[in-house]
Parts: structure tokens; sequence; C-alpha cells
């Protein structure tokens, strides 16, 4: 059976959040991490939102679960076929892999034509080919930092189809405890294994996806739950209460990370379960969203935000060779936050310029041949 496409709006707007804060986070954090502070609340900073905005990432897992978790649901709990996993699994290969090879080709011409950037090794080039640049013990470090979790996300999708049949009733909280328990153990793990290793190499190492498991079936668990209550006839009579109490939640698990961010990476015990609280929290969001919660279509369900959605895995693979482009041409005399709005005047129209090329050019014609 064909995998069904369904657009909920409001979720289609929450992917380019999730795209848009990944891109401020790298504007503000490469710009020299500047103190922002909103207009008229000097105690709120802004710098405090641009932070965290790598949770971006967290956002794209767990919808990314939700979605695709759809098809399957409605095959165990609404008498659907089956989807059929070699046209799932080709059009997951083909939503992610042209459009990342046509930037990799782009960046290795640069760099063997111009010497803007680095070319590979021959056994780089083939890390990058396979995705397999950040597995095993001996990984290769992607060219671009944010490929990282390219290999993520796709190790989730070929697991999906072996864990869509834990999609019913009794079977579901199994699947979450063993989730958690998996993640919770490697990440654990792994702290003890590269604990005196820097920063970057420790995200690489505990990053990976036995470490991310438990948002992704969190959020399948999520769609299966949007399913079923469908099924049932049941509906929430003010959706607008999931979604704003799941904001509130989601604010909550922000702060508490913020809070806590010189020693997060140290050990903290937050570093074993925050994603899956980040992912708890957006369960009612997702939910809400998914319901037409009013505040949902209005912030994320309008034509500006939907656009940004479509073309969010442009802005994520594009924003970041823009930013390491031009920050070393900026007036080391302006001030951080200066040099911040400067950086993000041109990086944000620059990206989304070539997001939308990407989009046109490179993704939609592969996913018409997916579907027909």
């Amino acid at each position: 059976m064909r995998e069904r496409v369904v657009e909920l709006p409001a979720l289609t707007g929450l992917r380019g959040f999730a795209a848009l804060w990944v891109l401020l986070y790298h504007v503000w954090a490469l710009s020299g991490a500047p103190l922002l502070a909103l207009p008229g609340v000097e105690s709120l900073r802004l710098s405090h939102f641009l932070s965290i905005g790598w949770a971006g990432v967290d956002l794209f897992f767990c919808l990314s679960a939700f979605l695709l978790a759809l098809p399957y649901a409605r095959w165990r709990h609404a008498g659907a076929p089956r989807p059929d996993t070699t046209q799932y699994l080709q059009r997951r290969v083909l939503r992610i892999y042209p459009a990342y090879l046509v930037q990799l080709t782009i960046l290795l011409t640069l760099a063997g034509l111009f010497g803007i950037g680095r070319l590979l090794t021959p056994g780089e080039l083939v890390a990058h080919l396979l995705l397999w640049f950040n597995i095993g013990r001996e990984w290769v470090a992607p060219l671009l930092g944010v490929w990282f979790t390219l290999p993520i996300e796709f190790a989730f999708y070929l697991l999906l189809p072996f864990l869509a049949p834990l999609l019913d009733r009794r079977r579901w909280p199994w699947l979450l405890l063993a989730s958690v328990a998996i993640t919770i153990g490697y990440r654990m793990l792994m702290f003890d294994l590269v604990a005196t290793e820097p920063v970057p190499v420790r995200v690489i190492e505990i990053e990976r996806l036995p470490g991310r498991l438990d948002q992704f079936v969190i959020g399948m668990l999520a769609g299966s739950a949007f399913v079923a209550a469908g099924v049932r006839g049941w509906r929430p009579q003010d959706p607008a209460r999931w979604f704003i109490g799941g904001a509130l939640g989601v604010v909550f698990a922000v702060a508490l990370l913020i809070v806590n961010a010189d020693t997060y990476w140290d050990g903290h015990p937050l570093l074993f379960v925050w994603h899956g609280l980040f992912s708890i929290a957006l369960v009612p969001v997702l939910l809400g969203a998914a319901w037409s919660a009013k505040p949902a279509m209005t912030m994320l369900a309008n034509r500006a935000m939907r656009h940004l959605g479509a073309v969010s895995f442009g802005v994520y693979l594009w924003h970041m060779p823009l930013v390491l482009a031009l920050v070393p041409h900026l007036p080391v005399s302006l001030p951080a936050s200066m040099r911040f709005w400067l950086l993000l005047a041109i990086v944000l129209p620059a990206t989304l310029l070539l997001a939308q090329l990407s989009h046109v050019l490179v993704e939609q014609p592969f996913l018409r041949r997916a579907r027909r």
C-alpha cells in the first residue's frame, strides 16, 4: 500500500519553527553568544531562548516520529492495510538523500575549485555517501556539523517498521518502558566512556539513536494516540488547553536546562533524561496542533509558517555553510550583539532563498517521483 501523505497544517508550521530555532542558535553562538534582552524586559533575555536553539532538533525528531507513525497507527487501530515497507523506505531515502547529496557535491566543488572549505579523503567520502560518518568508535567527523543528525534520523526510519507492531493497547507501555531504559542506559554508559573527552566528542558519542530512542518512541505513541482517538470519535472539547498546557511544559523543560547548562555535559542528571522530558512535554503540543487548536492554527498554520515548514529541510541544511562563510568577515570592532543582528540579517534571507531552490529543484521532483 502506498504511504498516505497527510498534512496537518499546524504541525507543518511547527517544523518550520524548529528549523528557524536551530538557525537562530547557530547565528547567535557563532557571532559570539551575546547577551540579548527583550525590549523593555531586561530580566527576560532573548539569549536564553537562543542558547537552547539546538532543541529544535528534538522538535524535528519527535514530530517526525509522530507523523511517520500515523499510517502504521491506522493499520493497528483502524484496520487499514499495513504500509508497504519498500515504498515507505523509498520515500524516506528520496526525502533526505537528494538534497543532502546536492549540498555535498556543491561544498566539495567549492573546496576543489576555489579552496573554500576542505576536501574529503576517499575513506571520508565513502562514509559521507553512506551517512556513516558518526557511527562506531572510529567515526568520521561530518564535513558540515549539522549533518551529524542525519544518521540518527535515518536509523530511526529503518527501525520504525519493526517498532510499528507494538503500537497497540497491550504492548505500547512495554515499548515506552524499554525505550526509556535503553536511552538512559546507553547515555550513562557512553558518558562513562567519554567523560574526559572534549564536549563535541561527548555530543557525537552520546547523541546517537540509542541515546535518543525515547523521544522517537514518545513521538510515535503520540501519533498512535491521535489516530486511536479519531477511531473512537473522541476529541477534546477545547484542544487549546492541550496546546497551551504543553507549551508551558516545554517552557519549563527548557528553563530547567538553561538553569543547569553549565553542568549539563559534565554528567548532570538532566543529561540522561532531558530529551525524554522535553518530548513528553511536547506531546500535548503535537496533539493540540493536530486537533487544530486555535492558538496553534494562529501561530503555526499561517501561510508564512507553513511555507517555512515546507522548506525546513533546506533551511536546516543551508544555514550553516552561510554562517561559517560569513563569520570571518564580520567587523571585529562590532559589539557581539551587533554582529548577531548583522549576521542574521544576511543569513536568514539567503538561507530562505537557497532552501526554496532546494525545495523546488531537488526535493519536490524526487518526492513526486516517489509518489508515482
